[in-house]
């Protein structure tokens, strides 16, 4: 319920590459590149990641380029996991008031809405989705009598965490969690718990709602927090490992078993993330080149992190974390501190329940892999706790039905004087309450990409990817180009070297007609990045317009050695070519042009004018008819099929009906003078007033 009103959000930060400007996920044909190295020019992510590509295929199929649909597609993926919480969380507690609560805290805490809302982070949702799946799997795999349901379950696992991978690569810590589930809570399986020295395990005999039932006469039996059989207690009498279960045998043995196929899959992954699929344009460096300045800057980081496990305001599409090489900073020592307490009060939790260290564990073992150890883009975001969120919201769930953690914690009032059970189930409503409210909120944020970018300057002015994203909001929506050319202007501002917004600004200068100004920043964006086709092509246009058909040439060639499937820099070049009169070479890149985009109405129309040039009127009349149909809006094609009409087939009735159409579509059309000549000398000839 908390995600409904986001339903109503558009498009906004990634979704304009991996979604409404990328017309590859638009035709099936182009699955066969989830196999090859074109993935990453169709699916428009950095690394490997075909089961969030599939997902966009599928959606386009059904919804087109309705955002309402990518966003229930979203919540309800978000409401599946939701479930897979709660499932695993009964799993470890055996205590469905902890599983309930964790889930519903998982469902409507704010920090989870970035993953939830983007349509383009949908990795994390996925990844979760597997990730969650293999591991229940795995843990029924591990309770099985069976060697039949053993393998079946195993088996499950193995592919729900291939696919997971095959979604984001940190699942890749799930072997890790695994390990962490056998050493902490499984060791119980061959010791007396309750003799253990320093271990004071926590029981659900302890639930603050089990003694209020006990206290009120309830004969409900609570089963306890840890499962029996990592108690050492069969609840039969029987000694423990006395029942007949599957690798019960030699501990080696089990241990192979257990782990081989994890680790298979594992490295399976890896050849195809740096070796087969490898993209060379995902390289990344530590901030400022240094590890020393990378520690730094990801302790801040950690500390922010943490605090938005507690209280999560303010939030943030785009953290800047300033670049830092003293430990003498105010804000790394403040984080130190936050981190050192959190680590404090980590270790006196563990020290009281392993489920809770189990918990805790979770989350800094599925934090590792953002942790920038490898260094990524962006070194901090939201989405990144979405997995390790989970950990944190197991640790509230058990937390929060503990009856010494309410005595204790929550009030220390006699049960006389204030009902114990009302005041804990209204605290967590009022918890509940502000959180769903949280996430309301902040999915309104998202409604578009106004609203999203001057929220996120607001919270962030050094931002210089949502001064370029608000500009683009005002080239692209409302047609005000000089607020575009101002935002792209405090983009470079802010960070000067990044292409993208000089590319930008000079297709907002181009749209004014300065020219100049345009092919300069242009070329600035091709200095920064050479490998850069949109710059290209856009220079391209620009030596085009202004009469440099050469050098148009040359830079679309150039935008097509690093994109070779960029369907627009093949349809200029062909037009630029047409103008050249090399009209066989223009056709052939033409025509590739339509291979890769086959309903790209321009590329059409340009076949039809070589044609035209090369005197075969029947194949530029075909094609007309086709671009016709691809786009019946299109003045162009009107005023081309009226001349056809004209001076070819004689046909002056459907002549004018085209023409007049064409001027009705754009009465400011570049010809429309001439055109309008033309009905009048059509419409005298038919002795028409």
């Amino acid at each position: 319920m908390a995600y409904l009103n986001s339903l109503e959000n558009t498009f906004v930060y990634d979704d304009y590459v991996t979604i409404t400007n990328n017309h590859f996920i638009r035709e099936w044909r182009y699955l066969s590149a989830f196999f090859n190295q074109k993935y990453f020019v169709i699916s428009g992510e950095l690394t490997y990641r075909p089961i969030v590509t599939l997902s966009y295929f599928l959606e386009y199929a059904l919804w087109q380029l309705k955002p309402w649909g990518y966003h229930l597609t979203n919540i309800i993926i978000h409401t599946l996991n939701v479930y897979l919480v709660y499932c695993m969380a009964y799993r470890l507690f055996y205590n469905r008031q902890s599983a309930f609560i964790s889930s519903i805290i998982f469902s409507i805490h704010p920090l989870f809405t970035e993953a939830v809302n983007a349509v383009s982070y949908r990795e994390d949702l996925l990844s979760a989705t597997f990730l969650l799946t293999a591991f229940l799997f795995f843990l029924k795999s591990n309770r099985n009598a069976g060697r039949r349901d053993f393998i079946i379950c195993y088996a499950f696992s193995l592919c729900a965490y291939l696919f997971a991978l095959l979604s984001k690569e940190m699942a890749i810590v799930l072997p890790f969690l695994i390990l962490a589930y056998d050493l902490i809570l499984q060791k119980g399986i061959s010791l007396n718990t309750h003799n253990t020295p320093g271990w004071h395990y926590l029981n659900q005999k302890t639930s603050l709602f089990a003694s209020l039932a006990r206290d009120r006469g309830s004969v409900i039996d609570y089963p306890s927090l840890i499962p029996p059989l990592a108690r050492g207690d069969t609840g039969g009498g029987k000694k423990p490992f006395q029942e007949k279960r599957f690798l019960q045998g030699n501990a080696i043995m089990r241990l192979v078993t257990r782990y081989t196929g994890y680790l298979v899959v594992s490295v399976f992954y890896l050849y195809l993330r740096f070796s087969l699929f490898h993209n060379p344009g995902e390289s990344s460096e530590f901030p400022g080149n240094s590890i020393f300045a990378n520690g730094i800057m990801m302790t801040k980081a950690l500390g922010y992190y943490f605090k938005l496990l507690f209280i999560p305001i303010p939030l943030n599409a785009d953290y800047v974390v300033p670049l830092t090489y003293s430990p003498a900073d105010a804000s790394f020592i403040v984080s130190v501190i936050v981190v050192i307490l959190v680590v404090v009060l980590s270790v006196k939790l563990c020290l009281l329940s392993r489920i809770w260290t189990f918990s805790i564990l979770w989350f800094f073992i599925t934090l590792l892999p953002v942790m920038n150890i490898i260094p990524i883009i962006n070194i901090m975001a939201e989405r990144y706790l979405y997995i390790p969120g989970i950990g944190f919201i197991l640790l509230l769930g058990s937390i929060f039905t503990q009856k010494t953690f309410v005595n204790k914690c929550l009030l220390n009032v006699s049960g006389n004087i204030l009902n114990r059970r009302v005041f804990c189930i209204a605290s967590i409503t009022i918890i509940c309450l502000l959180l769903t409210w949280g996430t309301m909120s902040r999915n309104r944020i998202w409604f578009n990409e106004f609203t999203f970018s001057t929220e996120t300057i607001r919270r962030s002015p050094g931002s210089f990817r949502m001064y370029n994203d608000l500009g683009y909001y005002y080239y692209h929506h409302n047609g005000f180009i000089d607020a575009a050319i101002q935002a792209f202007r405090d983009s470079i501002r802010v960070r000067y070297n990044q292409p993208k917004a000089h590319c930008n600004l000079g297709a907002a200068y181009s749209l004014k007609g300065l020219d100049n100004e345009a092919i300069e920043e242009l070329k600035i964006a091709t200095r920064l990045r050479n490998e850069y086709p949109e710059a290209h092509n856009n220079l391209g246009l620009l030596y085009k317009r202004n009469g440099m058909p050469d050098k148009a040439v040359n830079e679309y060639i150039e935008a097509l050695k690093t994109s070779p499937y960029y369907a627009d820099a093949h349809c200029n070049l062909g037009s630029a070519l047409i103008d050249q009169g090399r009209l066989d070479e223009a056709l052939s890149e033409l025509e590739k042009a339509v291979k890769i985009r086959k309903n790209f109405v321009l590329a059409h129309y340009n076949i039809a004018v070589v044609y035209y040039k090369k005197g075969q009127m029947n194949e530029a009349y075909n094609k007309l008819l086709e671009a016709c149909q691809l786009d019946p809006l299109s003045a162009d094609v009107h005023i081309s099929l009226g001349v056809l009409y004209l001076n070819h087939f004689h046909d002056n009735k459907k002549a004018l009906e085209h023409i007049q159409k064409a001027l009705r579509l754009n009465p400011k059309h570049r010809q429309a003078e001439e055109m309008k000549k033309v009905i009048n000398k059509l419409t005298s000839a038919e002795g028409k007033p």
